[in-house]
């Protein structure tokens, strides 16, 4: 991926493709860190919050009694209770994800303890509903995605994540790998509009929707970069080193001005005096300042010195549009698909899917 002044940075942070998912093997609970203990001040505005959050499902306001216990578990993150019952409201707004996350960490908690035992039979359920709801067309066409991005093979990765979101359109993970790999290729516009789609998908308190979320405000900063113009820089090149300051190259500018200036002083201020006087002069003598007739100055270096002058402007200039024309260059690849014949190259592969066998040495695509 070409790469221009200030814009290396940037690139640095391209977010990692997503390998693994709900359902994509057996479905084991990450032990969370240890919780902080609760200060007693915390621990009763918890109890009221839940309390508070009871008489909201009373009244059937699930959204409500959802935000209470979550600022619940936010001041007190050592309850099995309100951990488990964070979970079950999560669970009934189908928001599986996070609510297999509060089962974890209520288990984690020891809510077994408690009297409550379904909660690993809950964790079961949802995990295999995650995996009912995508297709196995689309789960191999999402593992078959993520062996061709990691072989480089953009195009045939991309072609692989659409197929994985025409099987299944409510699964994220196909969208957001297709964003990566779009933004890796340098389709920067086709790469913010499924990081977009990706975060329609998702919570927005997910750690990763926040990523994308930075990731998305970085690419717009990018694409909107003002690049000098390159027939501007050229302009204004021909006022020695006027294009390099134009380009942002101080220190070029600086030094394609001073040669030139050099230059022509140099030239300017040699000269050649021819003294014309009433008689003749022995040789080396000087003519009398009485018998002076005239004096003729000749600059036999003024043309050379300008010379080296104007070609230094001329190589400057031609310089600074080279300069800001491969900074636009640079800005395009990486904002906008490449047009023509791309070659992409990996290590020799045989896949299957769908009784088709594909044997990849060498592609060539055409766009």
């Amino acid at each position: 991926m070409a790469t221009a002044c200030g814009f290396e940075p940037l690139l640095g942070q391209e977010l990692e493709l997503i390998r693994v998912y709900p359902g994509s093997g057996p479905f084991e609970c990450v032990a969370p860190a240890n919780p902080e203990l609760p200060t007693p001040d915390d621990r009763a505005r918890a109890g009221q919050l839940a309390s508070d959050a009871n008489q909201a499902m009373v009244l059937g306001e699930m959204n409500q009694v959802q935000a209470l216990l979550q600022e619940a578990v936010r001041l007190d993150p050592s309850s099995a209770d309100l951990a488990y019952r964070h979970a079950r409201v999560l669970d009934d707004l189908d928001r599986s994800e996070p609510a297999m996350a509060e089962y974890c960490r209520s288990l984690d908690l020891d809510v077994e303890s408690l009297g409550v035992v379904d909660a690993r039979e809950r964790l079961t359920r949802l995990s295999d509903e995650l995996r009912n709801r995508i297709p196995e067309t689309a789960r191999d066409a999402f593992t078959e995605g993520l062996v061709q991005a990691d072989d480089s093979l953009y195009a045939d990765a991309e072609e692989s994540f659409s197929t994985a979101i025409d099987s299944a359109p409510g699964w994220p993970e196909p969208l957001y790998n297709r964003a990566v790999v779009n933004e890796r290729a340098g389709r920067t516009p086709q790469a913010l509009q499924d990081f977009r789609d990706y975060l329609r998908l998702v919570a927005e308190d997910e750690s990763q929707a926040l990523r994308v979320s930075q990731r998305i405000g970085e690419l717009e900063g990018l694409a909107s970069v003002a690049t000098p113009n390159p027939s501007g820089a050229l302009a204004l090149g021909l006022i020695p080193g006027m294009g390099h300051f134009y380009t942002s190259r101080p220190v070029m500018g600086s030094l394609a001005l001073s040669v030139a200036a050099v230059a022509f002083a140099a030239g300017y201020s040699y000269r050649d005096v021819t003294v014309f006087c009433l008689n003749d002069v022995s040789s080396g003598g000087s003519c009398p300042i009485g018998e002076v007739v005239r004096e003729e100055n000749n600059r036999p270096y003024l043309w050379f010195g300008a010379g080296v002058a104007a070609a230094v402007t001329i190589a400057a200039a031609i310089d600074a549009y080279l300069g800001a024309k491969g900074q636009r260059d640079a800005l395009t690849a990486i904002t906008e698909p490449a047009d023509g014949i791309r070659l992409e190259a990996g290590r020799p592969r045989v896949s299957a899917r769908a009784g088709r066998v594909d044997l990849s040495v060498l592609r060539l695509h055409f766009r």
